[in-house]
């Protein structure tokens, strides 16, 4: 009763100087803070939703607060009127570039999504959305909130973080430890666990969610103790902490090449990155988006690093581990988890930086897959000093051998091949880790697999039908077009992807209320839980039936880089460096300096 006596105080309607315009205003932890009532219809469905947009969450990452940790924003000194998106954070200009776009270093704000309801009502859940791009672009005012926040009866926040070199250089050492990007996520969600029973949400039902770099993100966050309390679920879709993108081993060598640019002393820590402090954000703009500075680069340059305080333990083994560090195990189990895929993720390989010039034409032959193709993927995905047998063992694993010299079987099996390196390898090293230390045993898998009729969204590739990465996004936001990229975006949906939207509203909504996307509200589905034995997954089509639930979905490839090629490796690193066959229990003999991994 006392939460709904103050949620009754707290909400206020009053007409502004617009005809049919409203505002309401809430008195939060920081001050009051004034937002828009909205009518929105989806599916014939109209309601009314509460816009809270632009909300400082710190303070602004400015001068000497550049390549700092974030500070929290000041209580408000009078009421403030978040009625529109605020700036977009500093990056790597191209595809999200926009005349409708304000970019600049003071952007850690973050948007609210609140579905009206009455003051007797219960507390709505909290679903907070960490948006992708490579930890490199992005912004959170793409990702408009109405659709899924009444579909589904959920609070939604979609929150800014820096990118790039603002939000990820890194010196290796205490001087800039780097991680400020997940530093603003951890932020950001403190600030919605403080302040969002104002807005009507439940800080017992939080959920974080996101996609590519944001999935990635929410696993970050997942596994880091400080966190333990401020949420509850998780749903990453298309990305966790090991994959090969997520992570530079170069962070250190490229801030010293940047300070090398900006004529900064380089060997010196605290004068490189007092000096950086000081470089224009015009120019560090320049130096991350022109090529010709050598920042441009596939992982990107700047990325989340192993700082001995957020990220403790090497990413990118930490699933291999037989056992988490106890606090991060007492954090990650006691999380619902929801993890999955897209059918065609490898189309990010029809790219420029794996080789392929022009997606549209690309019909490589067995030799140019074998000995240009492979290779490049090997040494992107795994580094520089793989030995030539994991090229055959990869190679041998994707030909068709039904018919190995047919091009479109070759274009096939390589985008097969980088969709698995990229996500699908690491997506079951999440899901078998957390299914074996789960409290709760609510981990669930799907994979998105359906062939798209909507257009124009990010740029297409001719001849590839299947849901490439990040085409997942309309679906979960219900086809809500971001008005700043009106341009670049004009995604029209048919009859059927709307209702299949409608659907995975319903399940990730679900999963945020209950930790079983199954219910309240019953699809018929009935998902069972991962675990490492059966695998099951949801096949998210068309027409989903209790027949979409599977078993083991390729599970063979997945078992090949995840066990078979790191033995392949590590048999030729021993061969090479005549390891002893104590090599193989994990030792080496006395008079040999080999070591049993690549």
């Amino acid at each position: 009763m006392a939460a709904k006596a103050l949620y009754l105080l707290q909400i206020l309607s009053v007409v502004i100087g617009m005809p049919e315009v409203e505002t309401v205003s809430v008195n939060t932890n920081i001050g009051i803070i004034n937002g828009l009532e909205e009518d929105v219809t989806f599916l014939g469905k109209s309601s009314k939703i509460h816009k809270f947009l632009g909300i400082p969450f710190a303070e602004p990452p400015i001068g000497k607060l550049r390549f700092q940790n974030p500070v929290p924003k000041s209580p408000l000194e009078e009421p403030l009127d978040a009625f529109k998106h605020n700036n977009v954070c500093l990056q790597m200009l191209g595809l999200l570039d926009s005349k409708r776009l304000t970019y600049d270093e003071d952007c850690l704000y973050l948007n609210i999504y609140a579905p009206e309801r009455k003051p007797e009502d219960k507390l709505l859940p909290v679903m907070v959305w960490i948006y992708g791009g490579g930890f490199t672009i992005g912004f959170p005012d793409m990702y408009i909130g109405d659709h899924l926040a009444t579909q589904g009866n959920v609070i939604v926040v979609t929150t800014n973080y820096r990118l790039s070199v603002w939000g990820f250089l890194t010196t290796g050492d205490k001087i800039a430890p780097g991680n400020y990007g997940l530093w603003d996520q951890h932020m950001a969600i403190k600030w919605v666990h403080d302040n969002i029973a104002a807005f009507g949400g439940d800080t017992e039902k939080v959920t974080i969610f996101g996609e590519s770099a944001g999935s990635s993100s929410v696993m970050y966050q997942a596994l880091y103790p400080g966190n333990k309390g401020l949420f509850h679920r998780v749903i990453g879709q298309s990305g966790s902490v090991g994959n090969f993108w997520v992570t530079n081993e170069k962070n250190s060598e490229n801030a010293k090449h940047l300070g090398a640019l900006a004529e900064c002393e380089t060997e010196n820590s605290e004068a490189l990155v007092s000096c950086l402090q000081e470089v224009s954000a015009d120019l560090l703009v320049e130096f991350v988006t022109n090529a010709t500075y050598g920042l441009i680069s596939y992982p990107f340059p700047f990325l989340p690093t192993v700082d001995g305080k957020f990220v403790t333990t090497d990413p990118k083994h930490i699933f291999d581990k037989s056992d988490l560090p106890t606090e991060v195990k007492e954090i990650f189990s006691s999380l619902d988890i929801i993890s999955g895929v897209n059918s065609g993720e490898g189309s990010i390989g029809l790219s420029p930086f794996a080789g392929v010039a022009d997606a549209a034409e690309f019909s490589p032959n067995k030799t140019y897959f074998e000995e240009t193709l492979v290779p490049l993927m090997i040494k992107i995905c795994l580094g520089e000093n793989v030995p030539r047998i994991a090229t055959d063992a990869v190679v041998g694993e994707y030909t068709n051998w039904d018919n190995p010299d047919d091009y479109n079987n070759i274009r096939d099996e390589y985008v097969s091949m980088w969709g698995d390196v990229s996500f699908n390898t690491d997506l079951y090293k999440t899901l078998d880790k957390h299914s074996n230390v789960s409290t709760s045993q609510h981990t669930y898998m799907y994979v998105f697999d359906i062939n798209p009729e909507f257009n124009g969204f990010l740029y297409p590739v001719p001849r590839f039908k299947k849901l490439r990465h990040a085409y997942d996004l309309p679906f979960v936001f219900g086809f809500k077009k971001p008005d700043q990229l009106e341009e670049k975006f004009h995604v029209s949906p048919s009859r059927w992807e709307e209702r299949l939207s409608a659907d995975i509203m319903t399940l990730w909504t679900n999963f945020a209320k209950t930790g079983n996307p199954n219910s309240p509200e019953d699809l018929g589905l009935d998902w069972v839980p991962y675990t490492q034995k059966q695998q099951h997954f949801l096949q998210i089509s068309r027409d989903m039936t209790s027949s979409n639930v599977k078993q083991r979905w390729n599970a063979r490839r997945a078992n090949f880089w995840i066990n078979l090629l790191p033995k392949i490796i590590t048999s030729a690193v021993c061969e090479a460096e005549k390891c002893s066959d104590h090599l193989n229990r994990g030792t080496c003999a006395k008079d040999q300096k080999c070591s049993p991994s690549p």
